[in-house]
């Protein structure tokens, strides 16, 4: 899709976060939510009908994404937003922690053919899901209930993009440990294959795949390695996901952090988010909304996308300069020698360094 000036950005965007809500039922050990010191909060409806709709009118984004912190199936009108999203033919993606596929939103869902749903299951055993925080909810009823959904949403709208997240621990995280105790999932390479070949199994056996088909699939599973992100796609439009353990930009070290002299980043490039009071940030990192540039209770999003202050941290990304205190905290360093090299990697190594850490496998001929 060609590009386009809109304010100070360059449109459309991958996605937009829309967080309907920073409130989660879950406790997850990796997750910033206990050093989060926004309120809790739900978006009004009419505030998120009209930003859907501003969304639509000048074309900004491929998708909206329902996701930054919460659970946004929390949201009691939470039917309602994707009831407008459609009625403006705006393309929905939902990120959910899935516990409440299983049960009355699920079965209502099953009515809707968002373009994408990513279940950040994360844990993917029952020792795992410890680290969840879940309280009475056990991991047979948990994993049940997100396993039931995707099939019947499969089988409804087989187009949807579904994505199943799992958390990788390779690389140990001391800052978030130091909190919380161990965070170990799928930490060897061996673990994460023997783990995939599980879900492999369950997934195929719910939709009635050839036993030769599983044992190829399986099979491909043998070139995972557990450093990489990697990106499998099980079946048609059905992907298993690893994401490496990481910090949420410094936001566990308790010690110093060198501020970034120089950096890149995609917010304002690929996505940007809003917040559940309707602050928007510049990306999807910032939980605790310190990039806030605008307020669309006050503004409208081209006011904001055409702002000042927006101009000046834009010009700052083309020469690689960060404007905002907290892109500069985001982006340092825990040593010296961390704040020295992070830049350089960041500015000119994405490229390179991408097949290195990132690997897609496709099971299926």
């Amino acid at each position: 899709m060609p590009q386009k000036r809109f304010g100070h950005v360059e449109i459309p965007f991958k996605r937009i976060h829309i967080e309907l809500t920073n409130a989660c039922e879950f406790d997850c050990s990796f997750c910033p939510k206990p050093i989060m010191d926004r309120p809790y909060g739900f978006m009004d409806l009419k505030l998120g009908k009209r930003v859907i709709s501003q969304i639509a009118k000048h074309g900004l984004a491929e998708k909206i994404t329902f996701h930054v912190m919460g659970e946004p199936t929390l949201h009691p009108e939470f039917f309602k937003f994707l009831d407008h999203a459609a009625l403006e033919k705006v393309n929905v993606g939902l990120t959910t922690n899935g516990r409440n596929l299983g049960g009355d939103v699920g079965s209502r869902l099953l009515d809707y053919p968002l373009h994408q749903i990513d279940v950040s299951f994360q844990t993917p055993d029952e020792a795992s899901f410890v680290l969840r925080g879940a309280g009475k909810v056990t991991f047979d009823d948990y994993l049940s209930g997100i396993l039931d959904f995707f099939t019947a949403h499969r089988a409804r709208w087989p187009e949807t993009i579904f994505k199943f997240r799992f958390l990788n621990t390779r690389f140990r995280v001391k800052s978030m440990e130091k909190r919380h105790g161990r965070i170990d999932v799928m930490s060897s390479n061996r673990e994460l294959r023997d783990t995939f070949a599980r879900w492999v199994r369950a997934v195929y056996e719910r939709l009635s795949i050839e036993p030769e088909q599983t044992s190829e699939a399986i099979r491909r599973l043998e070139s995972l390695v557990c450093h990489k992100w990697n990106v499998v796609e099980i079946l048609p439009n059905v992907f298993f996901e690893t994401y490496i353990l990481e910090d949420w930009g410094n936001a566990f070290h308790e010690g110093k952090v060198y501020d970034a002299w120089a950096g890149y980043c995609f917010g304002m490039k690929d996505h940007f988010a809003i917040t559940q009071n309707g602050d928007v940030t510049l990306c999807c990192i910032d939980f605790k909304g310190k990039t806030a540039i605008g307020n669309l209770n006050e503004s409208t999003i081209e006011e904001i996308l055409s702002s000042d202050e927006l101009g000046r941290i834009m010009a700052g990304f083309r020469r690689f300069r960060l404007v905002k205190p907290y892109c500069k905290r985001c982006l340092g360093g825990k040593t010296f020698l961390s704040w020295l090299i992070k830049p350089v990697l960041g500015i000119g190594g994405l490229g390179l360094l991408k097949p290195f850490f990132y690997k897609k496998t496709r099971l299926y001929r």
